[in-house]
Order: C-alpha cells, then structure tokens, then sequence
C-alpha cells in the first residue's frame, strides 16, 4: 500500500517472515494455535449459514453447508490433535490445557456444561407457551442434554475405575492382615 496521506502508516513490510532469524517450534506452535482458533471461527460461521439456509428452506443445491461442517469439524480436530501432541499453548475452548489433566478431568468439566444447560432448558421448557415455534426445539434439546449427561456419567465413573485400578498397588488379600 503506498500513500502520501501521512496519517496512513505502510505496515506491508512487516508481512513478510523475516528468513534471517531461525523459527522456533514453539513460534510454529503459536501459529498453529492461530489457525485453530480461525478455524473454530469459520466454523461457526458455517454453522449460522447452514441455519439461515435451512430457515429459509433452501436445500444443499447451491450450497453444500452441511459437508463443509463436516469437513470444517474433522480439519479443528486435526489441528487440535497437532496442538496437544506439541504441546501447543492451551486454548480455551478446547479446555484450556486441561486435555493435559486427563480424560476425567475433561469428562468432569463436560459434564458440568451439559449440567448447565440442563438447567437452562428445563426453566426454558417449563416456561414454554404454547404455539411457539421453538417449543420442539427446546424439548429436543433437553432430551439430547440428558442422554449426554447419562452417557458421559457412565465414561466418567468408568474412568474413575480405572484409574483407581491402576493406582491400587494392593494384592488381593494384603488388608486382610
């Protein structure tokens, strides 16, 4: 960009990777995370597309909404996996670091989300008047909610198990004296 404004500064330079000074893993990891972060943006950019579209009741012709949140949710997970093998900064939507603390701990804080908007729902559904169009809606989220609740307490109370397995370094019949 080139002006003689002399309010506008030419930041053009500062575009370009400076080749002189060695690039760092963890640099490389930072960018990683970056692009991770615009990728969960673009997804739920997808998302608001593919639900403006089906609001309007405009099919996958035009469009192909729905195979592009596949492939938008399959390339985060990629980029998430990078990130944790390198031990990439935390992001917080991914847990903040806390995919490091173990599957219960990430199970533990699923669990209070789904709790969360449990409760959310149930004073929503409670509420409800009739002839609301999103009266269904808000019914087949909270179904949706509390299978996942169920679902994730059993992987958690399965987790604990196991946990509590590998650490017992007691042979059967050692307390019995």
């Amino acid at each position: 960009m080139t002006t003689s404004d002399p309010r506008l500064l030419d930041l053009t330079g500062f575009d370009r990777p400076d080749d002189r000074q060695p690039r760092s893993e963890h640099s490389d990891l930072d960018l990683l995370r970056l692009v991770l972060d615009l990728q969960l943006d673009a997804m739920l950019l997808t998302l608001g597309a593919a639900a403006h579209a089906e609001s309007r009741g405009d099919s996958e012709r035009r469009t192909p909404w729905k195979r592009w949140l596949v492939e938008d949710l399959d390339l985060a997970r990629i980029l998430a996996i990078a990130l944790v093998d390198g031990d990439g900064a935390p992001v917080p939507g991914l847990g903040g670091g806390l995919a490091h603390a173990g599957p219960d701990a990430s199970l533990e804080n699923l669990m209070a989300r789904f709790e969360n908007m449990e409760n959310l729902l149930v004073g929503i559904v409670d509420g409800l008047g009739a002839g609301r169009s999103w009266c269904g809606v808000a019914g087949e989220a909270l179904e949706r909610c509390r299978a996942r609740l169920a679902e994730l307490g059993k992987h958690r109370r399965s987790e604990i198990a196991t946990i509590a397995l590998v650490n017992s370094q007691s042979l059967p019949g050692e307390w019995l004296g």
